[in-house]
């Protein structure tokens, strides 16, 4: 089992390194570059949604990244400074009035591709855990 963690401030322009960490990890891990593909997508939306949603966007709170190697998963959480959201709240992207809205999609491409297997929220902040089946 390898461990990673990455603390960022509640930027966007923080992704890149976002990006450069995720990249190092999974290519140290031996992943597909499909993987990866959706690994960095995942991830990018779980870091705007913290950013957004959960830190307010503002840039003094910081944005937490694990990601721990598991024989055949990879489990990834992003950490916020937010109080938590009911994903089974959030409305459907792919309803009629929801098609041309700017917005809302993030845990919808996030469930695409990994399974949220937790979502805590305490007086730290908001967590949310992924798992993904590494190929």
């Amino acid at each position: 089992m390898k461990q990673a963690d990455i603390v960022l401030p509640g930027l966007y322009s923080e992704y890149e390194s976002l990006r450069r960490f995720i990249s190092s990890f999974a290519r140290s891990e031996g992943y597909s570059a499909m993987f990866i593909e959706g690994l960095q997508l995942t991830l990018k939306e779980a870091f705007v949604n913290a950013i957004r949603h959960g830190n307010k966007e503002k840039s003094d709170l910081t944005v937490s990244i694990r990601l721990i190697a598991e024989e055949s998963s990879l489990l990834a959480s992003v950490k916020d400074c937010g109080k938590g959201f009911n994903p089974d709240e959030l409305p459907n992207p792919v309803n009629h009035q929801n098609l041309f809205k700017l917005s809302g999609r993030g845990i919808y491409i996030i469930q695409s591709i990994a399974e949220i297997i937790g979502l805590e929220s305490d007086q730290d902040g908001c967590t949310l855990t992924l798992r993904y089946i590494s190929y």
